[in-house]
């Protein structure tokens, strides 16, 4: 069966460009896969991101951009800028040549806009033909700073290829019962104790065939994703797809007593100061529990069931007052939920409005608007059966529709119409629990619900190739657990005065499983010890003559395999041991770099410390996630970008130097983004000089003799007001400030598959109005095989015609 399924897969794709293959060297100026971008900077250079299976999962351009883009634009002109990239740029996303726009899947759904200081994330739902996509492609996401898309992640899909079982799938009953055959044999639960969710037909694009997906629910708790191939010809449908939607944890691996915890204090050693928590929750029954909006606390002490943890939320014992004595088991339960609620607080101050329900991944809509929703997370200390799995200590559950016995606090349910919320369930082994415990766990809870599904969940192809392609997206296991201990970096870091120090020798060695844990600096490796480098142990970069994978060489290689975890994936556990990359993240959240060589003497990083250092790597970190990295070397990227746009050129170097010595980043890797933006007031990217920023520049420096240098509306120079070196007057040309101002997003756009350039275009040409659900206006469209280009054209007339419609010809 294998082998024919790797027949069938092979046969369909053939026509898509292989991600993996190394591009060849671009003439100066240009860049891309198929060097067709120009570059917008002195130096630039690009990235592809890849499937496991030489798929194109996303593209990114540094020091260059993809297409223009203006803030605010309209959903129906950022759709169709994207669609006139794709069909001029397919070998840049790994299609085959003679795309047209009618081959792409993009609907007319709105578009999800994140605003992430200067650069900004819109994501687009996909189709294939009539079908909704499964997986991690569903949604293409565009990067953009103030002028321009500079990334996208997500496959695009193309229409033109046939899909496996795409002209008679199978049966919706067969499918079903499929599903719960699947889902009991995976999870151990008995199959009649299983009932399956929103049970549809979606396009599979990492298998190209067509399958019947569901969610698999055991009472209210949701345990399983799964996605059948719609094959008509089984009796049992073939599993494509199977995700628990579960994180292993550190569990037991790191356990150490605790007898209480003041943030303030020494947390790795006893006797450890105590601190008094407020009392807050929510009344029930006339009872304060350990509950409220954000975090609900849970003694399943005895609990077999995840139904039987939930009756038993902690009360306060005197009243309304949680005042047990440390080293009970009360204490234990109140200081992890004091310090649960200290990392969300933390972190909600930086996320507010701008987390994701995770119910697109049921294929729902939230209830509630863009910017209001926060997630819940609930946790169940000391369980008597493991519930999130035999090793997992997280996962997300929901409730189906509004009827459950769960107490109200377990329940995320907005009012009106509409399911009940995605919920963060921890379930974590005793009532005292380490500090690295729970930040870590709390970790895997914020990426959920960055950008629900596509760093946390990821793809389980059970017909592929048993193997690891590290720098693809088969990375994104191990990732999970590296950005899970990272957000624990930054909680030490922000919340934990002794332990957040950059001389704590004990805060790595405490999280980590690596073999070469402690921090890179002279106070913790006085010795001299080697520090952890970002490379294979085959890799002649590697120092490593031991050939032991955990020790100073950890990146993950094609032998980390765990079947369990399904084929085509990399091990979960690899990410718990990646010692460069907490080194490094150490090192930039305490805004130093420390020597390559003995001494590890450490100097300042002045840039990112006058950000400061902590807020702009925890704002990266959150950012990162909210892209989907996916891939070791995308995330690097998406945090490299952020900090490049948001805290500029000075600061970006600092950063990319530290990722550099732990070979995280080429040391040489240029400015990922020019995040400029005429009128701003600030001289970034290519321009000349921005209102009253002149980058430091007088009339001697552009070769005049003394006056005011000055600037236009177009950030270039004005040198009017400059005196001319042979005659001493004034000189009387400019750079051309009559000009109207720009933003750079209303270039001319040439297309290569008509030849036609937007804006340019002869009386008679046709095109297609904005869509009545956005502007308001019904215009009738007209046939022409560039109607979408003359579209673009009239973006920069539309603001004339707000108070109407655009229709006739242009």
């Amino acid at each position: 069966m294998l082998l024919a399924w790797s027949l069938l897969l092979a046969s369909v794709d053939a026509q898509r460009l292989d991600c993996r293959v190394p591009a060849a060297s671009c003439p100066s100026a240009m860049t891309g896969p198929a060097c067709d971008l120009p570059c917008a900077a002195e130096a630039c250079d690009y990235a592809r991101y890849c499937h496991g299976d030489g798929d194109t999962y996303g593209l990114a351009a540094f020091g260059a951009r993809l297409f223009a883009l203006g803030p605010g634009e309209p959903d129906w002109l950022v759709r169709l800028r994207l669609l006139q990239f794709i069909v001029d740029h397919p070998r840049d996303l790994g299609l085959a040549a003679g795309l047209r726009a009618r081959d792409l899947g993009l609907p007319a759904t709105p578009i999800g806009r994140v605003e992430a200081g200067a650069l900004r994330l819109l994501r687009l739902r996909q189709h294939y033909r009539e079908w909704p996509v499964f997986g991690a492609d569903a949604t293409l996401t565009l990067i953009a700073d103030r002028s321009g898309v500079i990334g996208i992640r997500g496959a695009v899909i193309d229409g033109r290829e046939d899909y496996a079982f795409v002209a008679a799938p199978a049966d919706r009953d067969v499918a079903v019962a499929s599903i719960l055959a699947h889902a009991a044999a995976r999870t151990g639960l008995a199959r009649e104790a299983l009932r399956p969710v929103r049970v549809r037909l979606v396009a599979f694009p990492r298998a190209r065939a067509l399958g019947w997906a569901a969610a698999v629910f055991h009472g209210p708790a949701r345990v399983a994703d799964v996605v059948v191939a719609a094959d008509p010809r089984a009796e049992l449908l073939p599993l494509l797809s199977f995700t628990d939607p579960t994180a292993a944890g550190l569990g037991d691996a790191l356990a150490f007593e605790v007898r209480a915890e003041a943030l303030d204090g020494d947390i790795f050693t006893a006797p450890i100061e105590t601190v008094r928590l407020p009392t807050t929750g929510s009344l029930s029954d006339g009872n304060v529990r350990l509950a409220d909006e954000q975090v609900v606390l849970i003694d399943a002490a005895g609990a077999e069931s995840r139904a039987q943890a939930l009756a038993s939320p902690v009360y306060g014992q005197l009243g309304g007052e949680f005042d047990a004595y440390p080293d009970s088991r009360e204490y234990g339960l109140q200081n992890s939920y004091y310090l649960l609620r200290s990392f969300y607080a933390h972190t909600d101050a930086f996320m507010h409005g701008r987390w994701d329900s995770a119910l697109p991944m049921l294929g729902l809509d939230s209830a509630l608007p863009a910017g209001q929703f926060a997630p819940r997370l609930v946790v169940a200390a000391d369980p008597a059966a493991p519930l999130c799995g035999a090793e997992a200590s997280w996962c997300v559950s929901s409730a189906w529709a509004g009827a459950s016995d769960d107490p109200p606090e377990a329940l995320q349910h907005p009012l009106g119409p509409g399911p009940h919320e995605v919920v963060g369930a921890m379930y974590l082994k005793g009532a005292n629990h380490s500090p690295s415990v729970l930040p870590h766990e709390f970790g895997h809870f914020v990426d959920l619900f960055a950008a629900p599904g596509l760093m946390f969940e990821p793809f389980v192809c059970m017909p592929c190739a048993a193997d690891c392609h590290p720098g693809t997206t088969d990375d994104v296991l191990p990732l999970s657990e590296t950005y899970a201990s990272l957000m624990a970096l930054w909680f030490y870091r922000a919340l934990y005065p002794a332990a957040g120090q950059s001389d704590s020798c004990a805060t790595l060695t405490r999280l980590s499983l690596g073999e070469n844990r402690n921090p890179h600096n002279a106070a913790c490796r006085p010795s001299g010890a080697d520090f952890s480098r970002f490379v294979a142990d085959d890799d002649p970069a590697c120092t490593n003559d031991e050939n032991n994978f955990l020790d100073l060489c950890d990146l993950p290689t094609q032998i980390d395999i765990d079947f369990d975890e399904g084929t085509g994936l990399c091990d979960r556990w690899v990410g718990y041991g990646i010692d460069s990359w907490f080194q490094a993240f150490w090192e930039l959240l305490h805004a130093e770099s420390c020597a390559t060589a003995p001494p590890y003497e450490c100097t300042p990083l002045r840039a990112l410390a006058a950000a400061p250092a902590a807020d702009a790597i925890g704002r990266a970190l959150l950012y990162a996630a909210q892209v989907s990295s996916s891939t070791y070397r995308g995330f690097a990227d998406d945090v490299a970008t952020y900090v490049a746009c948001n805290h500029g050129e000075a600061a970006y170097a600092e950063l990319n130097e530290v990722l550099c010595h732990h070979q995280i980043r080429p040391c040489e890797a240029p400015m990922p983004a020019l995040c400029e933006f005429c009128g701003d007031g600030v001289r970034s990217g290519g321009e000349a000089c921005d209102g009253g920023d002149l980058g430091g520049q007088t009339c001697e420096d552009v070769d005049f003799a003394s006056g005011t240098l000055s600037c236009d509306a177009r950030c270039q120079l004005v040198t009017e007001g400059c005196m001319s070196p042979e005659t001493g007057e004034s000189v009387t040309s400019s750079t051309g400030a009559e000009e109207p101002p720009t933003t750079g997003a209303e270039e001319p756009m040439t297309s290569e598959a008509t030849g036609e350039t937007a804006g340019s275009w002869s009386a008679g040409a046709a095109f297609v109005a904005p869509p009545t659900s956005e502007d308001g206006c019904a215009c009738d469209s007209r046939s022409g095989g560039a109607w979408w280009l003359a579209v673009l054209g009239l973006a920069r007339r539309r603001r004339r015609a707000r108070g109407g419609c655009l229709n006739g010809h242009v």
